[in-house]
C-alpha cells in the first residue's frame, strides 16, 4: 500500500510542469528580437539592423514561424556556435535545426544549425 501511494505521489509531481522535448527538426521563419517584437511588433527588412543590434547586445532572440508561431532560441550547452552565428541573421528568413521543448506554454528551441531559407 505504501509503495502504492508513493508512486501515485510520484507521478503526480512528475506531471506537474512536464517538459516536453522533440527530436531534432527544422523551422522556417524571421529571426527576431523579443524585445522589440514582443513590446512593438516589430520586424521585417525595417527593423533588421535594429534586431540584428539588439540580439549582438544580448538581447533575447526568437523565430517568428511561417504559420505565426513565436519560439524563443536558445544555444546548445555543446555547441553555442550555430546559435551565435544565427545573430547576424536578425531580420532575415531562415531555416533553423534544432530540438524543440516545451514547457507551461513556452516553446523553446535549442539550435544546432541554421541555413538561408529557400
Amino acid at each position: 500500500m505504501r509503495t502504492r501511494v508513493l508512486l501515485a505521489m510520484l507521478a503526480m509531481v512528475m506531471s506537474l510542469g512536464t517538459t516536453v522535448m522533440a527530436d531534432e527538426s527544422s523551422w522556417t521563419g524571421e529571426v527576431v528580437d523579443l524585445a522589440c517584437y514582443v513590446a512593438n511588433g516589430a520586424h521585417g527588412s525595417d527593423h533588421a539592423g535594429c534586431a540584428k543590434s539588439c540580439v549582438k547586445n544580448g538581447q533575447p532572440m526568437g523565430l517568428l514561424t511561417d504559420d505565426g508561431t513565436l519560439v524563443l532560441l536558445a544555444a546548445d550547452h555543446k555547441d553555442g556556435e550555430p546559435f551565435e552565428q544565427l545573430k547576424d541573421h536578425a531580420g532575415d528568413k531562415v531555416e533553423v535545426m534544432g530540438s524543440l521543448a516545451e514547457k507551461d506554454g513556452m516553446k523553446i528551441v535549442t539550435v544546432t544549425g541554421s541555413k538561408a531559407a529557400s
